[in-house]
């Protein structure tokens, strides 16, 4: 979860302001951007709703239930992200909402040259090691992401503030939220095709190494010399490519473990401690803790319920 002092605190709309009681908006248009806060204060089932172009929502408050494509249906939360590709046609349940628990989402529109010119000034002046910078225009992503979300809600901030410089501070922080999505997406790409990839993709194949041994030490000095670099420039360029630092992934993999492991009643904590590369049962009760919010016992009977 983010911390209190960055979440936007946008008051609601008022009823005699309100056009419709299901996606009420309320747009701050910028120079180059539009963000639009829509609110729900009474339960709707599959209501229509699609974009004319690529648009960032964040859940604010409340719930809804997401339909998209032939997806299985998922619930939409607050600090939840989502890329929508122009034109993605999506039904919306809202099944809690009500005056006391309204839903309310902020939905940030980005016009495609914008995007577009973004790409081309990070392959100009920081370009990566491998493949180049790219926005994936055509699927929707669903992200749970604390950076994301608090960029996002910084923009929200500088929407509503009256500052004569919004439209300069809102277009760096535009730009700072496309990188860190376009790092996401090369994760996401990368994870998602590991094998088929890491035979071409030294990151793939940097990847594959870390699941391969999750359960052994893993250091820099030997996931640098798996990919044939030098340790300071593997460091960079895996933060680089993927926005996060190669031991931030091996926790985040060793958590992905722990928790696929802890679905397993006869597994001890104990045993998936191990399992997951921990060497000490405090330290992965402390770090699964400070990740999850919960210890691993109170996931398993949370997932086991």
């Amino acid at each position: 979860m983010l911390p209190t002092h960055l979440l936007p605190d946008i008051p609601l709309t008022h009823s005699s302001d309100l056009t419709t009681l299901i996606d009420h908006r309320r747009v701050q248009t910028l120079e180059k951007y539009e963000l639009s806060i829509l609110e729900t204060l009474v339960p709707g089932d599959q209501v229509a709703q699609s974009f004319s172009d690529l648009v960032l929502t964040n859940m604010l408050r409340g719930k809804k239930v997401m339909h998209l494509l032939d997806q299985q249906a998922f619930h939409y939360l607050p600090g939840n992200t989502m890329v929508v590709p122009p034109n993605l046609k999506m039904m919306i349940d809202f099944p809690e909402a009500s005056d006391e628990n309204p839903t309310q989402c902020v939905a940030l529109a980005i016009d495609r040259l914008q995007i577009i010119d973004t790409v081309n000034y990070l392959n100009e002046f920081y370009p990566k090691t491998e493949d180049s910078w790219s926005f994936s225009f055509t699927n929707y992503h669903f992200y749970n992401n604390e950076e994301i979300t608090a960029l996002i809600y910084k923009l929200v901030r500088i929407g509503f503030d009256n500052s004569q410089n919004k439209d300069i501070l809102a277009d760096f922080a535009v730009k700072e939220l496309l990188l860190r999505l376009m790092q996401l997406q090369s994760l996401h790409a990368i994870e998602s095709n590991v094998a088929v990839l890491a035979t071409s993709n030294r990151f793939a194949y940097t990847l594959s190494y870390i699941r391969e041994n999750i359960a052994e030490k893993l250091s820099i000095e030997d996931l640098s010399a798996q990919a044939y670099m030098s340790k300071p420039n593997f460091f960079r360029a895996f933060k680089q490519e993927f926005g996060l630092s190669p031991m931030d992934y091996i926790i985040k993999e060793r958590m992905r473990v722990a928790k696929r492991c802890l679905r397993n009643p006869t597994l001890s904590i104990t045993d998936i401690c191990f399992k997951a590369g921990f060497n000490n049962p405090a330290y992965f009760t402390r770090m699964f803790r400070q990740l999850e919010g919960m210890t691993p016992t109170e996931y398993r009977t949370l997932a086991l319920a």
